[in-house]
């Protein structure tokens, strides 16, 4: 009996001692900002480390994302109450991060290492607890597929930071990922799309998200109180389009939840002015990080507000806490420019307008890339989104003559692909893709620059490359001049039927090229050495 009552207090010891060491590992990782850290690349699921091998073996591949966590609760009224910073730096390069709550005691930090080689960084804070954490990283070689963010090239063109060319042909997906979400990423998975213009927010009509955007409820939001797992689920499709090789060009504001529109409550105007500024630097902490991300800060602007004194403070907030430079702009409705679109924070224009035969206009007044970014829709809806496929493939090809870029749409009512996404039900999906995968990011006959218009019908790409584009006129064979001395390759493309003619032979000098009658043809000249 003796010794079962020596058992019972050597277990209940044993229990004390336990419930004391737990409290006192509690109590060192609010004070130290948390045991583990968790990196994370476009391509990988979030590994978590504890600190020794934090501090010597992470490594995080060039432009891919390491993620620190620290764990501490704090109380406050609001997400934004609590500051949470850090500073990453190598040599004479620094880089200050916000950090973000993500619920249940936790707060990241995010960051897109861009130089090779060992990163530190010292976190700040407000909160003693989460104040000058420190470690390091290693930047490695990025992984093949992984070229970095995209940056404006010779004024009107868009590369990759690591050099390649980028030659955006989009298509509009407003609310993809809250109707239909893994339809859509099939669609894109093997297609000529590399960027998605898409909204966060739900339209009236739409389904709604799986996750609050907010805590409170329809028309109640408390928009102080972002919902960590509506932007776990944000992020989470940011990072599944950077996987297909997609630019995630995201609008913060849209004017389709304001007025006689509202059904959710989730219009700009709902917010206050210091409301919406800190959503845009949430969002911003939360997604900057990834290097396929593009702002846009709102759709059809002047809906919401025409005053460029309303929009300026608002860029200049996402531009402020933006570390990485990511491409930004802000659309109108048809035809309307912003004010504002000089302004140096504008890196494009995102344009909407039909008269896509105006880029060359447009590029003179701004001197900055053009993207149409809505030339209309394919579709059965009237006025806006009522083009043949015919006619908006052949709008998509003027623009590519013409120097700029495009954003499709595909409008047949009741799907509305342009809205909620899933699989393209008519024509010209397929055909603006084939531009893309062909013509605008065909490795095997690059591209080796941006075109610039050289008449109606044709554009040059640096010194050997030429383009033509006929659109209705019906054409059996056409002659050209190339420079004399050169040799070329001639290839003749059925626009509409998506077919490549290589024509037999070297050209050089005047020649005549002849092929079937019809309509919607092209011909591709390049320096067959640069094949």
């Amino acid at each position: 009996m003796f010794r079962n009552h020596i058992e019972k207090q050597k277990q209940i010891l044993m229990a004390k001692t336990v419930l004391f060491s737990m409290f006192l590992i509690l109590l060192w990782a609010c004070s130290k900002g948390g045991p583990s850290t968790e990196i994370s690349s476009d391509n990988s699921t979030p590994n978590t480390y504890k600190d020794s091998v934090f501090v010597n073996d992470i490594t995080v591949e060039e432009w891919g994302v390491f993620e620190f966590k620290l764990m501490c609760s704090v109380n406050a009224d609001s997400a934004f109450d609590v500051s949470i910073n850090a500073v990453f730096s190598q040599g004479e390069t620094e880089k200050k991060v916000a950090g973000f709550y993500n619920g249940n005691g936790e707060y990241l930090i995010r960051f897109m290492p861009d130089k090779l080689g060992v990163w530190s960084f010292v976190t700040s804070s407000g909160i003693s607890k989460m104040d000058n954490q420190k470690g390091r990283f290693k930047c490695i070689p990025p992984s093949p597929g992984n070229h970095g963010p995209v940056r404006v090239i010779d004024q009107f063109h868009f590369a990759y930071a690591d050099g390649k060319r980028f030659f955006p042909v989009g298509t509009t997906l407003y609310c993809w990922l809250m109707e239909r979400y893994d339809e859509t990423l099939a669609t894109l998975k093997n297609g000529g799309i590399n960027k998605v213009r898409f909204m966060p927010f739900p339209h009236n009509g739409n389904t709604f998200p799986p996750f609050n955007p907010w805590e409170g409820s329809v028309n109640n939001w408390d928009f102080d109180r972002p919902n960590p797992k509506f932007w776990q689920f944000i992020e989470n499709a940011v990072r599944n389009l950077g996987e297909r090789g997609v630019q995630a060009d995201f609008i913060f504001f849209h004017p389709y939840e304001s007025g006689t529109r509202k059904e959710w409550g989730l219009g700009p105007e709902q917010m206050t002015a210091l409301q919406r500024e800190n959503y845009l630097k949430y969002a911003v902490a939360r997604l900057a990080a990834y290097k396929n991300v593009w702002w846009s800060m709102a759709n059809e602007f002047d809906l919401i507000d025409k005053r460029e004194s309303y929009w300026e403070p608002l860029a200049e907030t996402v531009v402020a806490n933006d570390p990485y430079n990511h491409m930004i702009s802000i659309h109108g409705r048809p035809n309307v420019h912003y004010p504002g679109w000089d302004n140096s924070w504008v890196t494009h224009i995102s344009i909407q307008s039909p008269n896509v035969d105006n880029i060359v206009l447009w590029r003179s007044t701004y001197q900055k890339p053009i993207v149409d970014d809505e030339y209309q829709y394919e579709g059965n809806v009237q006025n806006w989104g009522n083009l043949t496929g015919q006619e908006a493939t052949k709008r998509a090809w003027i623009a590519t003559i013409n120097g700029g870029y495009v954003t499709h749409g595909e409008s047949y009512s009741p799907y509305n692909f342009f809205w909620k996404g899933g699989t393209p039900q008519r024509f010209s999906f397929a055909r603006v893709s084939w531009l893309s995968k062909e013509v605008l990011n065909n490795d095997s006959k690059l591209l080796p620059e941006g075109l610039t218009l050289l008449d109606n019908v044709s554009a040059k790409a640096g010194n050997d490359y030429y383009l033509y584009y006929f659109g209705e006129e019906v054409t059996s064979e056409k002659s050209f001049t190339m420079p004399e001395g050169k040799e070329y390759q001639v290839d003749v493309l059925d626009t509409w039927n998506m077919t490549v003619a290589e024509m037999d032979g070297i050209y050089s000098g005047t020649f005549t090229i002849k092929w079937p009658s019809g309509k919607y043809m092209a011909v591709r000249i390049f320096n067959s050495k640069n094949k």
